[in-house]
C-alpha cells in the first residue's frame, strides 16, 4: 500500500546547538589604523583645496590686473580722443574712439562719442549706427546724449519723423533738454516745410476771387489775390497745438505807396486730405490767435501741383559714383597721419582742411552717391567696371586704416575633401590610365591585368 506522507518533524533545541554568535567588536589598534588614514585623507584633501584655492586667486589677481590695465588703456584712449575733439580733429577723434572699442567693446560712452565725431564729419549712417549701439548697451536718462546723437543723425539724413520720433523718446527722459528741443523743432520745421513747399494753394473766397499762396524753402512767399503780386516772408512756430505761422509783407509791396507795409498777420495751420489741403485760419477783428478752424478768417486751400520742368537728365548712379570716388581718394590720404598727444597748429590746420574738403564732397555728390561708395567700398568685386572696382578697394584700404570699416573676410580656402574629389576625378580621366600604362611597363610589372 502506498504510505502516507509524513509531517516534517519541528526541530527542537538543544543544548549542543551552536548559537548565533554576535559581530566582532575592532579592536582599538585596528581604530588607531583608521583614524590615521581618515585624518591623512581629511589632510590630503585639504591642502588639495588650499592649492586650487591658491591658484585661482592667482588666476583672479592677474586677470583683475589685466582689466584694470584694459581699462587704464581704454580710458587713456578716450582722453586723447576727447581732447582731438576739442581740437577740431574728429578723424582722429574717431579712431581713438575706435581703438578704446576694441577694448571695451561694450561701453555705450564710446560709441555716443564715436557718433559725435561722425557726426562733424558728415557721417550721418555711421553716426547712427553708432548712436543705435549705445542705446542697446543703456537707453536711460544716464546716456541721454546717445538720443540726441541718433535724432540729429536721423535729421541729417532727411528722415524727419522719425527723428521727431527719437527726440521725444529722450524728452519723455529729461523733458528739459535743450538739445533735444532744438532738434525735434528742426525736424518738424523740417516735415512741415516739406508739407507746404511745391506748387500752389489755392483758395476761393465767397465772392468767387481766388487767393493763391506760395510757400519756399527759404521762407519767402508769394501771394496773389485780384491779380496782384504781394512778395512776403513767413516764420513757422511748430512747437503749439495747432501750429502757426507768421506772414510778413515785405516793403516793396504794390499798392501801399511809399508808405510802410501792413502789419505782421498770425495763421493757425493744419494739414489735411493727405497734403491736399491747407487749413488757414486768421484772427478778424481780435488780436488773439484762434483755436480752432473757424469764422470768417478761416480759408480752405488745395494743392495744385506744378508739372515738372523738364530739365537735362540726371547722369547715372554709377557714373556720378566713379567721380565721387575718385576725388575721395584723392582727397583722403591712404594712411592717416600719426598725431602727437599735442598737435602743431600747422598739423590742426591740414587735417581739419582735410576734413572740410571731404565733407564738401559728400554734400555736393548727396547722400545717394556716397552710400553706393560705401557699398562698393565693402565689397569692390561688385562694381560694374575694373576702374570702378580699383578706386572702391582704394577706399576700402583707407576706412581700414581709419577704423571705420573692419578688414575684408580672407577667401575661403577650398577643403580637403573638394580636393580629394579632385584627385579622384584625375585618376578616373583617361589620361590617367594612360599614364598608370606607361608607369607599369616602366617598372617591369608587365601589362596591367595580365
Amino acid at each position: 500500500r502506498p504510505q502516507r506522507a509524513r509531517p516534517p518533524r519541528m526541530l527542537q533545541s538543544c543544548a549542543c546547538a551552536d548559537p548565533i554568535s554576535p559581530p566582532r567588536q575592532p579592536t582599538a589598534s585596528a581604530m588607531a589604523v583608521d583614524q590615521e588614514e581618515l585624518q591623512e585623507q581629511q589632510e590630503a584633501e585639504e591642502k588639495e583645496r588650499a592649492a586650487e584655492y591658491l591658484d585661482f586667486r592667482r588666476k583672479f589677481d592677474q586677470m583683475k590686473s589685466d582689466h584694470e590695465g584694459q581699462l587704464a588703456n581704454c580710458e587713456k584712449l578716450k582722453q586723447q580722443g576727447n581732447n582731438f575733439f576739442k581740437l577740431g580733429l574728429f578723424s582722429q577723434a574717431s579712431m581713438m574712439y575706435s581703438e578704446a572699442l576694441e577694448l571695451q567693446p561694450e561701453n555705450a560712452v564710446l560709441y555716443c562719442n564715436r557718433a559725435m565725431a561722425y557726426l562733424k564729419q558728415d557721417m550721418a549712417h555711421e553716426a547712427l549706427e553708432d548712436s543705435q549701439r549705445s542705446l542697446d548697451i543703456d537707453s536711460s536718462v544716464g546716456n541721454i546724449k546717445a538720443f540726441w546723437r541718433k535724432s540729429q543723425s536721423l535729421y541729417d539724413l532727411d528722415r524727419f519723423a522719425e527723428s521727431e520720433d527719437v527726440a521725444d523718446e529722450g524728452l519723455a527722459l529729461q523733458p528739459g533738454n535743450q538739445h533735444l528741443n532744438r532738434v525735434r523743432r528742426k525736424a518738424r520745421e523740417a516735415t512741415t516745410m516739406r508739407r507746404l513747399c511745391g506748387g500752389e494753394w489755392v483758395a476761393k473766397m465767397e465772392n468767387g476771387v481766388e487767393k493763391r499762396y506760395t510757400f519756399d524753402a527759404d521762407g519767402s512767399m508769394k501771394i496773389n489775390v485780384f491779380g496782384h503780386f504781394v512778395p512776403a516772408a513767413f516764420e513757422l512756430s511748430v512747437e503749439g497745438n495747432p501750429r502757426s505761422l507768421v506772414v510778413k509783407m515785405k516793403a516793396e509791396v504794390v499798392g501801399f505807396g511809399n508808405g510802410p507795409p501792413p502789419p505782421p498777420r498770425p495763421y493757425i495751420f493744419d494739414f489735411r486730405d493727405n497734403d491736399k489741403e491747407l487749413w488757414l485760419c486768421t484772427p478778424i477783428g481780435t488780436d488773439e490767435l484762434p483755436t480752432t478752424f473757424e469764422g470768417p478768417g478761416f480759408d480752405r486751400f488745395r494743392r495744385e501741383v506744378e508739372p515738372e520742368a523738364n530739365g537735362e537728365p540726371e547722369e547715372p548712379l554709377d557714373t556720378r559714383c566713379e567721380a565721387y570716388l575718385r576725388e575721395l581718394v584723392e582727397a583722403m590720404p591712404l594712411l592717416p597721419p600719426q598725431l602727437p598727444e599735442t598737435p602743431s597748429e600747422q598739423e590742426i590746420c591740414r587735417e581739419t582742411m582735410i576734413t572740410e574738403r571731404i565733407s564738401q564732397l559728400k554734400r555736393r555728390f548727396g547722400v545717394e552717391v556716397h552710400l553706393r561708395a560705401v557699398e562698393l567700398a565693402k565689397a569692390p568685386k561688385l562694381a560694374p567696371t575694373p576702374a570702378m572696382a580699383e578706386l572702391a578697394l582704394q577706399l576700402q584700404q583707407r576706412f581700414v586704416a581709419r577704423k571705420i570699416m573692419a578688414p575684408p573676410a580672407p577667401e575661403p580656402v577650398a577643403p580637403p575633401q573638394e580636393k580629394a574629389t579632385e584627385v579622384a576625378a584625375l585618376a578616373a580621366s583617361p589620361a590617367a590610365g594612360c599614364l598608370g600604362f606607361i608607369a607599369s611597363l616602366c617598372c617591369g610589372g608587365g601589362v596591367p591585368g595580365k
